[in-house]
């Protein structure tokens, strides 16, 4: 199944990676020319859109509508098994690809960013909000992905949602709670964490329902 999940998504990990490579570029040129520096933050957050939209929207909708599913459901391997693995091998690729990100940003920022912690590209870019926000990404495509059972549709409403969720209920939240930088983080990325375990929950019960 790891094997399988691996061949399924290596032009999710290639994507990513070739995301990662854009990112390196403009942090080199950051650390040179000041310029640079606001373009590199900004383009840090695309990081979740894209989890969202091109690696969970088709995780599970691309199986369904290919009609590859039957394959793993009609064999011994439980339903279960089948997307816990699929979803283990997603994870570990953006957990790695944000551990990246954040290395480079952390490395470009002493200079250009500033070093209060509440500034927004600094907030967003270090500790553990930016993994817990991209497994929440990952997970709401998945779900979507399961319960539309088509990558289009999955991926055209991921874009909206997570936008919604990043840059308008998240930062409005934050600006409205006085807490200091660590409980800030720890709450926001435990409220990510526990909407990860609610749509990995809906994804296994559109899944379950599936003939």
């Amino acid at each position: 199944m790891i094997w399988v999940a691996w061949r399924q998504q290596r032009f999710q990990f290639i994507a990513v990676a070739g995301l990662l490579a854009i990112y390196a570029f403009l942090a080199v040129g950051a650390r040179f020319d000041p310029e640079f520096a606001t373009v590199t933050q900004l383009f840090a957050g695309y990081l979740t859109v894209a989890v969202c939209m091109f690696w969970g929207a088709p995780l599970i909708a691309r199986d369904i509508e290919q009609g590859t599913h039957r394959l793993g459901w009609t064999q011994s391997i439980p339903r279960g098994r089948w997307l816990a693995t699929k979803l283990g091998v997603a994870a570990a690729g953006v957990l790695v690809a944000t551990a990246l990100l954040t290395a480079l940003i952390t490395w470009v920022l002493p200079s250009h960013g500033g070093t209060d912690p509440l500034t927004w590209y600094h907030y967003e870019s270090h500790g553990v909000v930016p993994f817990a926000r991209v497994l929440f990404a990952l997970t709401l495509g998945a779900a979507l992905g399961a319960i539309s059972r088509h990558t289009h549709i999955a991926m055209a409403i991921s874009v909206p949602l997570t936008g919604l969720v990043q840059l308008g209920g998240a930062r409005h939240i934050r600006e409205s709670v006085d807490l200091a930088y660590w409980p800030l983080q720890w709450s926001e990325a435990g409220v990510y964490l526990g909407a990860a375990v609610v749509l990995t929950a809906v994804t296994y019960a559109a899944v379950r329902r599936r003939a």
